[in-house]
């Protein structure tokens, strides 16, 4: 390998081709059906597989270290345990230079043992190979399985038990103790036949970020196949079986003892062999985002092995189809990006070819039933809870990565490095940042119908300009007493696609009684939570509503529903509210009542924080007040109407929350005095907010209430907010770039903050070089200013999608007329240019 050049460049500028590499130090004979694990720092642990020529094979035990920079080989002298030789096993990294192996074939027709063994390579002076103690029944031996990890859980998969091909799944809890192996059962009649000799992997990046697919293999008729499978969990501990769809390009060709990587969001599925042993098989790439298969160079190998690492696929040893006798011991890499690229510039084996029933590659009807508005990507394999837990519901199928009531633990981030030529995944590395996903999901209609675009981000007013900056296990929701509240409500209102207002503008669905004991348990469930909360991904964030409830209604028609029915996804999905969810819109009782509703029943999956109207001060002159007195038929100021006990459940709403450790979501800013999470979590409620703030605390919560980013990023320290504080006073304020990046470095690991209480044109806005979002959910706020809702999808791997909603024609008056003329809304950040919308393909969402 020449110091300094490119790797995986061969081939043609039209198509790459795979490199064979030159290798230093001690290395491994030519060999097939061994492992090769990527343990971190660069290392690539080889371990055992089968030398020599047809009719004499040695089945082995050797251990070998590769540094993949330099391709510099060792021998691993290691001391303990050491697993007897075997091949056709599985081999799996659970952290920093530690890798485990389990199964395998140890010739003559003889299985290997069905003991756990772990390599401990932290101190390479001192390897050591440890037999894990396992409690109770195991997956029993057997040959040609799979083993992934996918934190904190190895899982087993399939392969032969000397008798027949199983399609059986195991798992074990690393994290806990006493390590015992438990089978799972999977619900649905779909799933994979019984197969050896297959391919799986975890995808850690991308919309299907904590999935395990399963690809190919060999039935127990020696039929080999191109399927492609994903396991997940449901939160009720229940698993299932989905089918991978395929939207275009030529699907894939039957194989078996190939081997499979995830290279950011694309699953690579590398060599093997089908029917005719000499025939070389290309390499066939699944793109998760696109549901499209592409065809690449062929590595021209069976029964070798395969990992990634940053841009570079490498693959080790196996059999040449030329000379299927004898096995190699071929080093060879292909740059994957670069081979990608130019196929597609070329037109090569992808966009524009038949999908696999031999439908265009352009069916709309095909991308609209792959597509479900709002549908998430969460299939992962999480912490095992157990048959005990799991809930006797249906479960229908869906489109592969819709994630239908899954609900996986969150994994491992996908890991970087940096530096020396080919660094990338490694289990060691630092966590990706949060990002911003560079499309996001446009609705169009008229009315509510389901047409949904997916257009890229730069086609969006001021946030295209943005872009390329250079400085760019829950409960279960309640059930039995109270339903005729709570219940109630959320029958009656949670009708996204054909709720309309009562014809009577005075008339409410709930008596004033009703609405008392609905305040009495939302209080009760706020009470029990935190000031601060800690939520997790997937999650949907939704920006101010304002009483605009037919708004609320068209985001959940587009992008699905906190519900568990045919249109819902709250068995795989949090959702947080950033406040104002009443005041100047004309249904402020509809918005809050079937909000405080669904936190009833679903106590740990929806979110509500505190916004700068959930205030008696505010909603007092904004419109709350009159509506409860107009539609409930009560006299406001008596202390136990419902407008004060609304207020009395507001003041324990909680001021935040941060998602997986990364993103603080609040509803107005940190202003000036806002210096870290603690402070926040340090409030005591019921919390009162001060309309002349007195004490460094008070102007926190102004702060956190109130405040404002600046108007553009050029824009630095605390400046005056002479929109919202005409006289001066300096209480609330606009807050700099560099005040978020402070923060946001004073309270690591976080990495960007997303707030609301702002109009914003596109429903979302970037700051401080993209590391604040502002979400605004309701559209042509007031009546005013024509603009965008937006609410944000925050997928498991922390990319952030906007999903947009525009105005539609009202023919009901949204809004409260006295309180517009009164107290005109506050104008929105600087308004773009110009609108428009691209003309992309609608995008297919796992």
């Amino acid at each position: 390998m020449s110091q300094g050049a490119p790797r995986g460049r061969g081939g043609t500028a039209t198509r790459l081709d795979y490199v064979k590499e030159s290798q230093n130090g001690d290395a491994p004979s030519p060999r097939f059906g061994h492992t090769t694990t990527f343990v971190g720092d660069n290392r690539v642990v080889l371990f055992g597989g089968a030398t020599g020529d047809s009719g004499r094979y040695t089945i082995t035990a050797d251990a070998f270290m590769l540094n993949a920079s330099t391709n510099t080989w060792s021998r691993i002298q290691a001391e303990g345990s050491v697993p007897f030789a075997r091949a056709a096993h599985a081999a799996a990294c659970v952290d920093h230079s530690q890798m485990v192996i389990y199964g395998g074939a140890t010739g003559g027709g003889s299985l290997s043992s069905d003991e756990l063994f772990l390599l401990d390579i932290r101190n390479e002076e001192r390897s050591q190979w440890m037999s894990v103690p396992v409690l109770g029944t195991t997956p029993g031996r057997r040959y040609g399985h799979t083993m992934i990890f996918n934190k904190p859980l190895l899982i087993v998969f399939g392969g032969n038990n000397g008798q027949q091909a199983e399609c059986d799944i195991w798992v074990l809890d690393v994290e806990r103790s006493p390590f015992q192996w438990q089978e799972v059962s999977v619900i649905g009649k779909r799933v994979p036949l019984p197969r050896v000799y297959h391919s799986a992997e975890v995808c850690r990046d991308g919309p299907a970020a904590g999935m395990m697919v399963v690809f190919g293999g060999r039935t127990a008729e020696n039929k080999s196949l191109k399927d492609t499978w994903g396991l997940r969990q449901h939160r009720d501990g229940r698993w299932d079986w989905v089918e991978a769809p395929a939207k275009r390009g030529p699907p894939p060709e039957p194989r078996f003892q190939h081997s499979c990587v995830f290279l950011d969001s694309k699953l690579l599925i590398i060599g093997g062999r089908g029917p005719e042993v000499t025939k070389p098989l290309p390499t066939a790439v699944y793109d998760t985002e696109s549901c499209e298969w592409r065809n690449l160079a062929s590595v021209q190998r069976f029964r070798h092995s395969s990992w990634g690492m940053g841009n570079l696929l490498f693959s080790y040893g196996g059999f040449d189809h030329k000379n299927p006798s004898a096995p190699t011991s071929d080093l060879q890499v292909l740059d994957i990006e670069r081979a990608i690229a130019a196929a597609q510039a070329a037109g090569v084996g992808g966009a524009g070819e038949e999908a696999p029933d031999g439908s265009p590659a352009n069916d709309a009807a095909a991308g609209e039933a792959l597509m479900q508005p709002g549908s998430t990507a969460d299939l992962a394999a999480p912490a095992y809870t157990g048959a005990s837990n799991s809930r006797a519901t249906a479960s229908r199928p869906a489109a592969m990565g819709a994630a239908e009531g899954a609900r996986p633990a969150t994994p491992p981030r996908p890991a970087r490095q940096t530096g020396a030529p080919g660094t990338g995944r490694g289990v060691d590395a630092a966590p990706g940042d949060v990002r911003v996903s560079p499309q996001v999901f446009v609705s169009l209609e008229k009315d509510f119908t389901h047409l949904v675009k997916k257009v890229a981000i730069e086609t969006l007013e001021e946030e295209g300009r943005k872009i390329h900056s250079h400085n760019v296990l829950a409960n279960i929701a309640r059930t039995g007493g109270d339903e005729d509240v709570h219940g109630k409500c959320i029958n009656a209102l949670l009708q996204p696609t054909s709720w309309q207002p009562d014809s009577n503008p005075n008339a409410f669905l709930l008596n004033a009684a009703e609405v008392s004991r609905l305040c009495d348990l939302v209080l009760e469930v706020l009470k029990s939570q935190d000031m601060l909360l800690r939520l997790r991904a997937p999650i949907k964030v939704y920006g101010d509503i304002h009483g605009q409830f037919l708004d609320l209604m068209r985001l959940f028609a587009r992008y699905k529903a906190p519900t568990d029915g045919e249109h819902g996804d709250i068995d795989s999905m949090d959702y947080l509210f950033l406040g104002d969810f009443v005041d100047r819109g004309a249904f402020s009782l509809e918005t809050v009542c079937l909000l405080f509703s669904l936190k009833v029943k679903y106590p740990n999956q929806i979110h509500l924080i505190r916004g700068n109207h959930e205030d008696p001060t505010i909603n007092a002159i904004y419109g709350f007040r009159d509506e409860c007195r107009r539609r409930l038929n009560e006299e406001p100021e008596d202390p136990d109407s419902c407008w004060n006990k609304f207020n009395r459940a507001f003041e324990w709403l909680p001021v935040g929350a941060i998602i997986e450790d990364k993103i603080l979501c609040l509803h107005g800013g940190i202003g000036g005095s806002v210096n870290t999470t603690a402070e926040m979590s340090a409030m005591q409620r019921p919390l009162h907010v001060a309309q002349i703030p007195q004490t460094p605390l008070e102007q926190r919560i102004t702060d956190l209430l109130w405040s404002d980013p600046s108007d553009n990023d050029s824009i630095a320290g605390v400046t005056l907010n002479e929109t919202r504080d005409p006289d001066g006073t300096g209480r609330i304020v606009k807050f700099g770039p560099d005040r978020v990046e402070s923060f946001l470095e004073k309270n690591k690991p976080l990495s960007m903050i997303i707030r609301a209480h702002e109009c914003v044109m596109d429903g979302f806005e970037r700051f401080a070089n993209g590391r604040l979002i502002t979400v605004f959910s309701a559209t042509d706020y007031c009546g005013h200013h024509k603009n965008a809702g937006a609410l944000l999808f925050v997928r498991r791997d922390l990319t952030i999608v906007p999903k947009l909603i525009y105005p539609v024609e009202r023919t009901t008056t949204m809004w409260d007329p006295m309180v517009m003329q009164q107290r005109p809304p506050t104008p929105p950040r600087p308004v773009p240019r110009a609108r428009k919308l691209g003309e992309e393909e609608p995008g297919v969402e796992w």
